[in-house]
């Protein structure tokens, strides 16, 4: 993806979308991370796709390893993820391959993540 097209895409999710899906997040197909800013202190919630499986939360990072709030929780090493209405504390934020993490998603979620091409994806260990 070219990077103009990038920063738009991340703009218009920003700016409009993750609002939006903040609303029903945590309940029904997306989750919500708390994270506390490494700059601010102050404490953000972001909208991602989550799975819970077998002691760990993984994320798939569709914008890479280079955003906000992957770069908060990274210098915390600590967030709460709110998934299906229940609240997780997590830690021992680990960047892991496609072919390690796929596994943990529903298949329509494989194919979705395959065909985007996304590469990385954010293990959490479930405290």
């Amino acid at each position: 993806m070219a990077s103009s097209s990038y920063q738009k895409i991340r703009s218009f999710n920003r700016a409009i979308l993750n609002p939006i899906t903040k609303l029903f997040a945590g309940r029904f197909f997306y989750s919500l991370i708390y994270h506390t800013g490494r700059r601010s202190g102050s404490e953000f919630s972001t909208p991602v796709v989550a799975a819970v499986r077998n002691g760990h939360i993984v994320i798939p990072l569709p914008y890479g390893t280079k955003t906000d709030w992957l770069l908060n929780l990274q210098a915390m090493g600590k967030c709460e993820v709110k998934n299906k209405a229940q609240l997780y504390a997590a830690a021992e934020p680990e960047i892991v391959a496609a072919a390690e993490a796929l596994p943990d998603f529903p298949a329509f979620l494989r194919w979705a993540f395959e065909r985007a091409r996304i590469e990385s994806y954010l293990r959490l260990k479930i405290e």
